[in-house]
């Protein structure tokens, strides 16, 4: 059979001008080099398979099953109550579980508790489960992009963050777009791009949209550089890198077209020296898909404003409204992650300025890319009725309050298609 197979055999054959006959062969050197090739396919193809399932982190204890009949729920519920124009006061719907259970629950977050929740609603409360699924009501305020200034007087409050020129660039410092005039970001980490073949990997900084892309602008161009420290800064700064790829923000839209990350690549210049850890934490060693990121777990992260926080998953597969206050307008996130901080230990996890700060498990795999929180827009007080009052004080719903929203960072990675560096 082999001696049949690796026989010479005529491929195809021509006549030349004067009359001669060209004839082309395939023998056994052929099988020998495809079968090589072949090798090296099958190769390459393992290899990036093995690569790419040593870099996520184990499955946990999520029911998957449940957790995939409560998504669904969460949807219905969030299509109704987060529709522009229907409600002033639930600005989020996410799930989450209920206490001292392994339960889910869909959560519904209302910036005031003690005023009517959608209008002709007087005294109507939320009810109590929804087809089956508890629905529990939290009081948060509304949430905001955290790139805008941040005063002195709060810069003295957290001394940790890193905020001045870095000869070594790492993850957790100052950095963002050179138009962003008295703004401040953070540059989370370090990535490469993706490519089918191998080829040399062009080291990459990670950080929002928002951080490393003017919005205002129509489209990027020349001027889109990426300062460190950030513009906003007081101290002096320089360009570090060019802005590559990022995922645009859909603004005041309809929520059939949710945005899902708020994410941005710059490559950095090949003379910049840099280092891919995040002080306090170190080296990041994977990433947590977004099923197997569970409620409850224990995360950190390392901002330019607030330094190194710690907090925990209170609520995933968050649907949310988020302020910008360049521009006034607000955005539609779908599927995030909410963060609350670690009390008593710490009373915020992110603040203004911590855009773009790459959120880590215990086990130094990434979780999240930090993107929006706690609002510092002043909110509307509203006179709530004595009805209205009456019911809420009897059964006050829990409040959060320094809390930090994430895009789940397998969401960042496939949709601008790079790895971390780890």
């Amino acid at each position: 059979m082999f001696s049949l197979i690796l026989a010479r055999k005529e491929l195809w054959s021509y006549r030349t001008a004067d009359g001669g006959t060209i004839t082309f062969y395939f023998d056994e050197l052929t099988w020998i080099v495809a079968a090589f090739a072949a090798a090296w396919v099958v190769w390459l193809l393992v290899r990036r398979y093995l690569l790419a399932r040593r870099l996520k982190r184990s499955r946990g204890r999520n029911d998957y099953r449940a957790l995939k009949q409560i998504v669904k729920l969460k949807h219905e519920l969030s299509s109704r109550y987060l529709q522009p124009g229907f409600s002033r006061r639930i600005h989020a719907v996410g799930i989450g579980l209920m206490d001292g259970s392994d339960e889910y629950c869909i959560q519904v977050f209302i910036n005031d508790g003690n005023d009517e929740l959608w209008s002709g609603a007087v005294a109507e409360t939320l009810p109590a489960n929804y087809r089956g699924a508890p629905v529990v009501p939290i009081e948060m305020p509304n949430a905001g992009f955290l790139s805008e200034q941040v005063s002195s007087d709060y810069i003295k409050d957290y001394a940790g963050g890193i905020r001045e020129y870095q000869d070594v660039i790492i993850g957790g410092i100052s950095g963002a777009n050179t138009n962003l005039n008295g703004q401040s970001g953070t540059i989370g980490y370090f990535c490469t791009r993706r490519s089918r073949l191998p080829r040399r990997k062009e080291i990459h900084l990670l950080s929002n949209s928002h951080v490393f892309v003017d919005l205002r602008k129509a489209k990027v161009d020349d001027d889109d550089l990426i300062m460190q420290p950030s513009p906003g800064e007081p101290g002096s700064n320089r360009p570090i890198g060019t802005l590559v790829d990022f995922a645009p923000l859909k603004f005041e839209g309809d929520m059939k077209e949710p945005n899902h990350v708020d994410a941005a690549i710059a490559k950095l210049w090949g003379p910049q020296r840099h280092s891919p850890l995040i002080p306090m934490i170190g080296a990041v060693k994977g990433y947590v898909e977004k099923k197997d990121i569970e409620i409850g777990e224990a995360v950190r992260k390392f901002g330019r404003t607030t330094g190194y926080t710690e907090g925990q998953i209170s609520s995933i597969y968050l649907d949310i409204w988020i302020r910008y206050d360049r521009t006034g307008q607000s955005a539609f996130f779908q599927n995030q992650l909410l963060i609350e901080p670690a009390a008593p230990n710490f009373t915020r996890f992110v603040s203004k300025g911590d855009s773009g700060s790459l959120v880590v498990d215990a086990r130094q795999h990434a979780v999240g890319l930090i993107f929006g929180g706690r609002s510092d827009a002043p909110q509307t007080v509203t006179t709530s009725s004595p009805v209205s009052s009456e019911l809420n004080t009897a059964n006050k719903p829990k409040r959060i309050e320094g809390y930090g929203v994430a895009n789940p960072i397998s969401d960042v990675l496939n949709r601008l298609k790079i790895d971390l560096v780890v």
